[in-house]
């Protein structure tokens, strides 16, 4: 299937959601989640771009500031890519050119989720009750 899939887990983790409204707020480009979960374990991918290492490497202080997110940070010195753990999520920070060239995204296609599109549906759901 070649389809952004909709979360219908309710418990989807709130880290996740957190570091995507984060993310968001950073004005990070190509925002794309996965969900790389096995079982009943929990794991996610999150990658989005900068434009150029000075701008990666501001996303990835402004992430790691927050506590919650704060992780093992790898490739931070080059800032071409710039991959942050904080699990149960991994974290990609890209410049465009690095991004294109590893192409995870394709890589894990079949696993995308609409992490946003959960959120809003979340946020309705709640506004009715």
């Amino acid at each position: 299937m070649n389809y952004v899939k909709y979360i219908k887990r309710e418990s989807m983790n709130d880290k996740l959601i957190k570091l995507v409204e984060h993310l968001k707020t950073l004005k990070c480009k190509n925002l794309a989640t996965f969900d790389l979960s096995d079982g009943d374990e929990e794991k996610f991918c999150v990658i989005v771009s900068g434009a150029n290492t000075l701008e990666t490497k501001k996303i990835a202080d402004e992430v790691c500031e927050d506590p919650r997110f704060a992780g093992e940070k790898d490739g931070y010195h080059k800032g071409e890519w710039i991959i942050i753990n904080t699990s149960p999520i991994i974290l990609h920070i890209f410049t465009q050119p690095e991004r294109t060239k590893y192409n995870l995204d394709r890589l894990y296609k079949s696993k995308e989720i609409d992490v946003v599109k959960t959120m809003k549906k979340r946020s309705k759901k709640a506004k009715e009750q």
